[in-house]
């Protein structure tokens, strides 16, 4: 193998370790996320684990004056079942999620929120069908 080659893979190993050491996974799954990342964005992505029937309970405040919300749950392969419950700042549900409502049976759920409500918007991870513990990001970014 050549040099270049092996420093290639060495960097892209160094750019996914970290990603999926990341401090954020842990069972501390309770809590408020929120990032300011650009000026017409406001955002936040996390990672976590899970286990069989386990329930982790996010909160994300949208700013006023937001016209999208994008919620993307991500457990990175289908062998496993999460489900995703979005409850809006009022406390209402504002759906429930499995792998397949986006048409696509591949371990990830996304959901479009035109107009959301400002405030505290709660977010519902249940591992509905899982081996052991697995790892999921979830990804909540709001848009003017």
């Amino acid at each position: 193998m050549k040099i270049s080659r092996i420093i290639g893979l060495l960097a892209v190993v160094a750019f996914i370790v970290p990603v999926v050491s990341a401090a954020g996974i842990g069972n501390e799954n309770d809590g408020v996320a929120g990032l300011l990342s650009q000026p017409d964005e406001y955002g936040i992505c996390e990672y976590f684990t899970i286990t069989q029937g386990e329930t982790d309970t996010h909160l994300f405040n949208v700013p006023a004056g937001m016209s999208l919300l994008k919620v993307d749950l991500n457990w990175f392969t289908p062998d496993h079942s999460l489900r995703l419950e979005i409850y809006r700042s009022d406390g209402s549900l504002y759906g429930s999620y499995h792998d397949n409502s986006d048409g696509r049976l591949d371990g990830r759920t996304r959901v479009d929120i035109s107009i959301p409500a400002s405030g505290n918007w709660r977010i519902k991870v249940y591992g509905e069908s899982v081996t052991g513990t697995i790892p999921y990001a979830l990804n909540c970014n709001a848009y003017t």
